[in-house]
């Protein structure tokens, strides 16, 4: 497994195309070493152009952006939302509990409509509170070790289509290698800067031979790239490495940025430090997430390949 001194090079590349020197391909690699011991990667971007000329929508992660927007629209794609089940699920109890009450003290009323509009009108009110709950336990836990979390993800693949099997091996052909897209999706777009969370499952390249695989395409409009080369951007990458176990998940987290080409991370206490990486050891139970170890490692090798033309 790996620690924080067995990290291999090159987790990821960032390579500008040939052809198109607009995208930049994003690749996965060490794919064959990370499938030996964990089940899940999770792996997450946030792009920062430092020229105040470049504004996000001058810039596209491909093709998550579409899928996202395609759902917002209201179109097909190949990702839907992930419903939440907790607000529903503390209706559930809430209107259960009335039921519960009418049934007790109240038998003969239990399936009369004065009954029937209470619970229901109590499964209504407890999906709404529960947002209310969540919010309150996200910050009210967020400087403890043990921690109340957000949800990361809010889109899921749609798997079990014939096209999406052909779409698979056009993607394959499109880009001349193995081409893998996350089980679980976010994206998030704000007016300077752009954030994609995905979630890989290892199965999905179980019996695959290839190291390495393309998972997304940064693709700029050509009249800004002078600007990106010469005031630089921050492009900051979190894996984390995941073992399932029976109730609980175990996570080795790892964050490296490139800040104006140079490699390094941001400790605890918001420095920059080049040629570092920041990791974390966690567990997490469902959303509730417990924060084991954390530290900071100089590495002179980046995880980070960056190749320009």
């Amino acid at each position: 497994m790996f620690n924080p001194d067995n990290l291999p090079d090159s987790l990821l590349t960032l390579r500008q195309n040939a052809d198109a020197p607009e995208v930049f391909e994003v690749e996965l690699n060490c794919l064959d070493q990370i499938k030996q011991f964990y089940d899940e990667l999770e792996c997450h971007l946030v792009l920062y152009p430092y020229s105040r000329k470049i504004v996000s929508k001058r810039y596209h992660f491909t093709p998550f952006e579409e899928y996202i927007r395609d759902i917002a629209n209201r179109h097909r794609s190949a990702y839907r939302p992930i419903s939440e089940k907790m607000n529903k699920t503390f209706g559930l109890i809430l209107g259960g509990t009335i039921a519960l009450f009418f049934a007790k003290f109240k038998l003969d009323d239990l399936f009369s409509v004065e009954s029937v509009v209470s619970v229901f009108g109590a499964y209504l009110l407890g999906k709404d509170l529960w947002t209310d709950i969540d919010h309150f336990l996200i910050n009210a836990t967020k400087n403890y070790r043990f921690r109340y979390t957000d949800a990361y993800y809010y889109y899921e693949l749609e798997r079990n289509t014939t096209l999406a099997q052909y779409s698979h091996f056009a993607r394959q052909q499109r880009y001349g290698k193995q081409q893998l897209l996350p089980q679980k999706l976010d994206f998030i777009e704000n007016s300077n800067s752009q954030t994609v969370r995905m979630l890989f499952k290892t199965k999905d390249w179980k019996n695959s031979t290839e190291t390495s695989a393309h998972i997304l395409s940064l693709r700029f409009s050509p009249k800004i790239l002078d600007l990106l080369h010469d005031e630089g951007f921050m492009l900051g990458v979190k894996w984390s490495f995941n073992r399932q176990r029976r109730l609980s998940c175990q996570h080795f987290e790892v964050f490296q940025s490139l800040h104006k080409q140079t490699p390094g991370s941001i400790n605890e206490e918001g420095v920059w430090n080049d040629n570092a990486f920041f990791y974390r050891q966690t567990t997490t139970f469902g959303r509730l997430k417990y924060f084991a170890s954390s530290g900071m490692v100089n590495r002179e090798k980046s995880l980070i390949d960056y190749k320009t033309l």
